[in-house]
């Protein structure tokens, strides 16, 4: 992924199809759940993520991977079912299960799964950008941005044409029950996880292994500090009828969370060089 970003403060109204609205919804129901149930302590390469998980995020991920990367699952459903048990990921394993939700949905438009062409970042996309009636209306799905906000194609921060990687088409949920039944799992808790922490980090799960891996991941570029996919986290969307969402519902004291965490890697680490 790529560097930090600043955000402005630029609230927008912006107008969108019935269809475009309704797909951002579809797109709001995934992020919500991708960013905060599957992975419920964010993801493994934010540097926020793991200071406010003490270091659990990038346990789950790494233990996810050892899973799949491991040769112990012997499908795609097995392989899904167990990312969502471990609960850990970066962007690729968001983008994943994502696409992997949004088949089990029923979608009034084509679901794109791509790469970013000029730096490693993955996500999905409700919507053929390449499609006039569509065009920059197409929806992002990127839990993976610890805002996690809903956005148009043409709102992205970065402005190239992304690599597609696979393709859903339109149509009712996919019959698949192996697929149904693994994004039915639920990750592991937080103790199991702290144990794996301890062991894995050699020291307990808080700030002192959080520091010790974002450090760890900084020293080979791995690790990213990024809030937002867009450029503006205040824009609103309406829809022909007058319906209005900014399609960016996040649990109850998440902000403040992540704004303390923020705050405190000032104080615990050497600023990002």
């Amino acid at each position: 992924m790529g560097s930090e970003m600043c955000i402005r403060d630029s609230p927008t109204r912006l107008a969108v199809s019935k269809k475009t609205f309704e797909a951002m919804g579809l797109a709001s129901r995934v992020v919500k759940k991708t960013g905060y149930e599957t992975f419920p302590d964010g993801p493994a390469n934010q540097e926020a993520a793991i200071w406010m998980s003490g270091g659990r995020s990038w346990t789950r991920m790494k233990l996810a991977r050892d899973m799949v990367d491991g040769g112990h699952c012997a499908n795609e459903a097995e392989e899904i079912k167990s990312i969502k048990e471990m609960g850990g990921g970066s962007c690729g394993e968001h983008r994943r299960l994502s696409g992997a939700e949004l088949r089990q949905m029923h979608r009034n438009m084509p679901v794109f799964q791509v790469r970013e062409s000029n730096e490693d970042h993955h996500y999905a996309i409700i919507g053929d950008w390449r499609d006039r009636t569509v065009g920059s209306h197409a929806v992002v799905v990127d839990p993976w941005q610890m805002v996690k906000k809903v956005y148009t194609y043409g709102e992205r921060l970065n402005p190239t044409e992304p690599i597609r990687l696979f393709e859903t088409p339109p149509g009712p949920p996919e019959p698949n029950e192996a697929l149904s039944e693994a994004l039915s799992a639920t990750p592991a808790d937080n103790s199991r996880m702290d144990r794996f922490t301890k062991m894995r980090v050699k020291r307990p799960a808080g700030p002192e292994a959080a520091a010790a891996i974002i450090q760890g991941l900084r020293n080979n570029g791995s690790v990213w500090d990024q809030a937002a996919g867009t450029t503006n986290v205040y824009a609103e969307y309406v829809d022909p009828n007058g319906r209005v969402s900014a399609f960016n519902d996040v649990p109850s004291d998440y902000l403040d969370r992540y704004l303390d965490a923020k705050e405190e890697m000032m104080y615990h680490l050497p600023i990002r060089g």
